[in-house]
């Protein structure tokens, strides 16, 4: 593994960092010990109020994801040193207090087993990761919260495709209302995800929602056989090129630039 001094991270306007971390094969006490000394008096609270252990743990790898990360951009602020703050909604952001020079946006999601952060410059963005092996009513959620084009979509599949449908659907739309930075605040049927051909999908909307589909550029990523990525990103390059690069990262222990497949992205 790469240990973050081997390699030039500079971020452009047309880069986006992703980091893969498996918090369950994260089991060394120095590490852990570690973890818990960058974490604020903040996050140690709440690190406490987690009634399992395996949601503390997450957690705990989680922080120092974000911290040790964002130090590989700016190796002049501490892990410890960052500091964060949240939109009405809940998105968290760099606090200017902190005193970083570079205007990065990140976004963090989590599922059983896995944590991913996305991390890039200047354009809101947004990530999603689920675990599709989990017992849930899947068609049942779909119908009840997605748009009738979606839903009538899904239900036309051969049974064994919806499931991995709805999650890819699920990803696309949790990353998208993350990137806008209003979550569960935007209704999940006033935007609606079309897929044109296996690899390539669109994404329209209701007139209330007031967006355009050319602002916006989304991916889907498989990681392993267990679990579904998706990125949304809002730019305001026309047409926007950008380069995805992914890394699977132990915190403050080493990290490795590895390739993992595209499902589909947009047209």
């Amino acid at each position: 593994m790469l240990t973050g001094e081997d390699e030039n991270l500079n971020l452009t306007q047309d880069d986006i960092h992703l980091w893969f971390a498996y918090d369950e094969e994260i089991t060394d006490t120095g590490l852990i010990n570690r973890y818990h000394d960058v974490l604020s008096s903040e996050e140690s609270l709440r690190h406490n109020r987690f009634r399992f252990a395996r949601h503390r743990h997450q957690f705990l790898v989680t922080r120092a994801l974000v911290r040790s990360v964002l130090s590989f951009y700016q190796p002049d602020i501490a892990p410890r040193d960052w500091q964060f703050d949240k939109n009405e909604h809940g998105k968290p952001y760099v606090n200017t207090l902190t005193g970083n020079r570079l205007p990065i946006h990140f976004n963090l999601s989590h599922t059983e087993k896995l944590v991913v952060l996305a991390v890039g410059l200047g354009d809101a963005i947004g990530i999603d990761v689920e675990y599709n092996q989990r017992q849930s009513e899947t068609l049942n959620i779909a119908d009840r919260y997605f748009s009738p084009s979606e839903v009538e979509a899904l239900f036309a599949l051969k049974p064994e495709s919806q499931n991995e449908r709805f999650f890819h659907l699920w990803t696309l739309k949790e990353a998208y209302i993350k990137a806008c930075g209003m979550g569960l605040a935007i209704p999940l049927d006033e935007f609606s995800f079309h897929f044109n051909r296996a690899d390539k999908i669109a994404i329209t909307f209701a007139p209330q929602r007031r967006d355009e589909p050319q602002h916006w550029r989304f991916w889907g990523i498989q990681p392993n056989h267990h679990h579904r990525t998706a990125v949304a990103l809002k730019s305001s390059q026309k047409p926007a090129n950008f380069e995805l690069s992914m890394f699977r990262i132990t915190p403050f222990a080493g990290y490795e630039r590895l390739q993992y497949p595209f499902i589909f992205n947009s047209l």
